[in-house]
């Protein structure tokens, strides 16, 4: 399953492109696929131990997925296809994170803060350093 979706014989991998493949090494692994040496490799890229526990978590995500949807699917490949195969780019794109207007039934509590709107360039300049703690150049 792993192998028909993604190339095994990689020489580096992106941050996202390494969560993509742990998630899906999650999936396999949940299926009876387990690929340790894939696994491995990929943790190899993480240069912390932060990056390595988001590796670890994307890992353990793709295994809950499967327990998630599995008894809807017949078989193993509908489950493979419905987690990985199916999903072009889980990620929103920048135009659907934008919001221009807001919906009229959110309710008031939830609005936009009036610190977040309204400034203007002149505004700006409240934020500088007070000359007091401005160095001096003579």
């Amino acid at each position: 399953m792993y192998e028909r979706a993604f190339d095994v014989d990689w020489a580096s991998l992106s941050g996202e492109e390494a969560l993509r493949r742990m998630y899906s090494l999650g999936v396999a692994t949940e299926l009876g696929h387990e690929r340790p040496e894939e696994r491995a490799r990929i943790q190899k890229l993480a240069s912390s131990a932060y990056e390595r526990s988001v590796l670890d978590l994307a890992f353990e995500e793709g295994r809950r997925k499967v327990k998630d949807i599995r008894s809807p699917h017949d078989t193993d490949e509908e489950t493979w296809t419905e987690l990985v195969e199916s999903v072009d780019d889980p990620s929103p794109s920048r135009e659907s994170l934008t919001v221009d207007s807001i919906p009229e039934d959110v309710p008031d509590a939830v609005d936009r803060p009036p610190l977040l709107g309204g400034f203007s360039a002149e505004d700006l300049g409240r934020l500088r350093l007070p000359s007091l703690l401005e160095r001096s150049e003579e």
